[in-house]
This record gives C-alpha cells, structure tokens and sequence, in this order.
C-alpha cells in the first residue's frame, strides 16, 4: 500500500468493505487536507485523523474523547489542538505546526456519526498496520 493520500483512501475502503455492515448508511469519507487555515474538517465529530509530511503519512491517530463540557463529541477539534498553534506572525495562514510538529504540511481527518465513533478506534489500528507511520510510536504493529 502507498504510503499517501490515495494509498490512505484506499486502505479506508478496504477496512469498510470488510467491517462496515450498517445498513442503509454510507461510511465517512477522508476530508481534504487541512492546510492550517480556517477550521479543520470534522472539527465536531470523533474519528481518525493522518498528519502529512507533504505527500507521505507520518502519524495516524484516532480522537474519540468526550471533549469538555462546550464541546460535547467534538474529539477531532480537541484532539488536534495539540498539532497546531495560532500563527501569531500570520504571514499566510492562520495557524501553523507546534514546534515539535513542525514537519507537517497538512491534516485529514474523517469523522463518524455520533452513534459510530467507536469504529474510529478499529480504523486507527488497521491504517497504523497497513502504513506503520514514523511517527507512530505508542502503537507498532507486528510481523503477520
């Protein structure tokens, strides 16, 4: 599998062929890259997220926390907080990489239904299998 936005669409739609059997309900599709402008795609819901550097995935996370109070369900907005800061120079974006992220060029995410979230924990585990992303650490997987 290729390690970029079509292998990740890819091995998405492998995983949904496979797992995804909720009738009458189509799966969450990939956003498009989140270039650290404007708000991040799926900002509401839980899901996965891939960090790009340029066109290779380095890290592939899930974000199906509660959030706070405010931001009931919102895993995705809160989760990637911790990749991004506010460009206080705005030379072009709004926002731009934390330094010890300063590699990334770009974010995607898909977001799940509130009543299927769950599902975005399987999903990060088969894409960090399929990829095995640099800069997964906490999960590798292993030799099949």
């Amino acid at each position: 599998m290729i390690n970029n936005e079509e292998g990740l669409k890819a091995a998405t739609s492998d995983f949904f062929k496979l797992f995804w059997s909720i009738n009458n309900i189509e799966p969450p599709a990939w956003s498009s890259h989140w270039l650290f402008d404007g708000t991040i795609p799926n900002h509401d819901k839980r899901g996965c997220y891939a960090l790009f550097e340029d066109e290779k995935i380095i890290y592939i996370g899930v974000a199906i926390g509660k959030s706070n109070q405010k931001y009931q369900g919102h895993g995705l907005g809160d989760r990637l907080k911790n990749y991004w800061k506010v460009d206080k120079e705005k030379k072009m974006k709004q926002y731009k990489p934390r330094d010890n992220w300063k590699e990334v060029t770009s974010i995607m995410t898909i977001g799940f239904d509130k009543d299927y979230y769950f599902i975005a924990a399987a999903l990060e585990i088969y894409l960090i299998h399929k990829f095995n992303p640099s800069r997964n650490k906490n999960y590798k997987p292993t030799q099949d």
